[in-house]
């Protein structure tokens, strides 16, 4: 990304030059109400320069406060930022969160965060959400998953630009020292809240920030660079790959020639019919390969058969997920999202399984695997809606949702 390197990390942050670092980032769409930019805000320092920097760039942004409702106090602070935005001249909503299941705090807050964000832009209007992480943020990314032993994949970091669900998370402050925020808001005379859970080292991000040295941070931005500029000669390698050898089916499974199976392409593929959010691990990818068939990740690699000389890829019924309620066009499996808009109370989406016995699989050319672990809406035990994309079987529009890109997800702007 095109934010430069400013000798002292106090400097507040021009509107001109913030200006520069989204253009960077585009295109946007036109500054208008019925298309507002989000913002995730959690009146900390660096989500508040964010939005005080945002206003300045474009005139309708609408920032988003969310209550994970953690701690006692938290509610007070988010009605405090909302207020802080609203001098500001920012729209603001807050979202409260419902309670979390135990274990995994930090992932489970995060997870439901974005859920949350990304429902509230979806009903705002918002294509994009601008998110506030910054280059200590890339830093202690990087470090840890170098500690875990991460891949080139892991070591090119947090990306700047990227599609979850139906929103653009767009993070324009990669680049940027956390101590230009500061010096941002002061300059404007702003104050923000501090979050204690920050400073708790029971959390393993505080205890990376908190560790890290400045030489140990300048190296996890070597690593950073080196892994971009590697990921990207894979991408297009990859990406040439799949256009010559793989083929997608609009019912969410894929047909990869003989010649294209390797480590990339099988473990790209296996992502992205399981529409998960990580890909699995190598040794994993390799093991599959080698035994030329297998269940990984919860989809199931096995010989293509009448479909062609090599293999495919389809979701593993044991790992659907279970039936969710219809109404609200819900994202079902992480991968299918159902559009239609008035459906019968009681009406749930899962697998189509067993209902599947009617359809003529061959006819339809879909894996009987593929066709049983196909959305469909339910009631009362008996299938009432399948999705339209099965011709003249079809009733239901689905489409496939899973947001999981094939390449490139850390390959935009670095």
């Amino acid at each position: 990304m095109g934010v430069q390197p400013v000798t002292d990390v106090k400097t507040p942050i021009q509107a001109a030059e913030f200006s520069a670092w989204m253009e960077s980032l585009g295109p946007w769409l036109p500054d208008a109400p019925i298309a507002p930019v989000g913002l995730a805000v959690s009146g900390g320092a660096d989500s508040l320069a964010l939005a005080w920097l945002a206003r300045r760039w474009r005139q309708y942004v609408l920032a988003f406060i969310v209550d994970h409702a953690l701690r006692p106090e938290s509610a007070a602070e988010a009605r405090l930022t909302a207020q802080r935005l609203s001098e500001m001249g920012v729209e603001a909503r807050v979202l409260t969160l419902g309670p979390f299941p135990k274990g995994r705090l930090q992932e489970r807050a995060r997870d439901a965060r974005f859920d949350t964000l990304e429902r509230a832009c979806v009903d705002a209007g918002c294509l994009d959400l601008l998110v506030a992480h910054h280059l200590h943020d890339q830093d202690e990314t990087v470090s840890m998953r170098h500690g875990a032993g991460s891949g080139q994949a892991g070591l090119a970091g947090i990306a700047a630009s990227a599609i979850r669900g139906r929103i653009r998370i767009v993070r324009p402050l990669l680049a940027c020292h956390p101590e230009r925020l500061r010096g941002t808001l002061r300059a404007a005379s702003l104050s923000w809240v501090e979050d204690p859970s920050n400073q708790n080292r029971r959390f393993e991000r505080v205890r990376w920030r908190q560790d890290l040295t400045q030489s140990e941070r300048t190296q996890a931005r070597e690593w950073q660079a080196g892994a971009v500029l590697n990921r990207a000669v894979r991408d297009a390698g990859l990406a040439d790959l799949l256009a010559n050898e793989a083929v997608w089916h609009p019912a969410g499974w894929v047909f990869l020639r003989k010649n294209g199976v390797c480590e990339d392409s099988v473990s790209a593929l296996v992502r992205l019919v399981s529409g998960s959010r990580y890909r699995p691990s190598r040794e994993k990818v390799l093991s599959l390969i080698k035994q030329g068939r297998g269940s990984l990740g919860g989809v199931i690699m096995r010989t293509a058969g009448r479909f062609g000389d090599g293999v495919i890829f389809v979701r593993e019924m044991r790992s659907v997920e279970a039936s969710v309620c219809a109404a609200g066009q819900p994202l079902w499996d992480g991968r299918w999202r159902c559009l239609q808009e008035d459906v019968p109370e009681g009406t749930l989406i899962g697998a189509l399984g067993s209902g599947a016995q009617g359809l003529d699989a061959r006819r339809l050319g879909i894996p009987v695997e593929a066709l049983q672990a196909l959305p469909a809406l339910w009631r009362d035990g008996y299938v009432i809606g399948l999705p339209d994309f099965l011709e003249r079987a079809g009733t239901v529009p689905f489409v496939w949702a899973g947001g999981v890109p094939v390449t490139g997800e850390n390959g935009v702007n670095g």
